[in-house]
């Protein structure tokens, strides 16, 4: 078992098996189940076994372990729903949407005529705002790989 473990957090005592789900894969590193309270029927929940808040605090490997996991979900959930397309969605903090403050991964089966609102709106950079931008997170990437 994870040596990351939170007794209050839902998805760490879904992990353990202390609250019962409708599971579809375990592996030492992570478990897949589906959401009770579903964007469409079929929507997956892939969920590390460590605790962590969210994605940006997730070791590489276990991250790694969880992208090698989604290839073969998005297919078969898009197979057994008959699905049009589907999201992998990870949101982080309240502000994109996390409710639960355990990094996972939403697998949304989608449809053509299905009621969710997207895309999402966008908005063109401003004259030099976009090469800022890149600049700004190019220099905090490099300096977090140097730490």
């Amino acid at each position: 078992m994870s040596e990351r473990y939170d007794p209050h957090c839902v998805f760490c005592k879904i992990a353990r098996g202390a609250i019962p789900a409708e599971t579809i894969v375990e592996t030492s590193e992570a478990i897949v189940f589906l959401d009770i309270n579903p964007v469409n029927p079929g929507h997956l929940l892939v969920v590390p076994r460590e605790h962590h808040a969210h994605l940006c605090e997730l070791p590489a490997a276990i991250a790694a372990h969880v992208g090698g996991l989604l290839p073969g979900l998005c297919r078969a959930v898009q197979a057994a729903t008959g699905a049009d397309g589907v999201n992998v969605i990870v949101n982080i903090g309240a502000a994109a949407g996390q409710t639960i403050d355990h990094g996972h991964w939403h697998v949304i089966p989608r449809f053509h005529a299905d009621a969710v609102d997207w895309p999402w709106p966008h908005a063109e950079y401003l004259g030099d705002e976009r090469a800022q931008m890149r600049f700004r997170i190019e220099r905090e990437y490099k300096a977090m790989k140097a730490d």
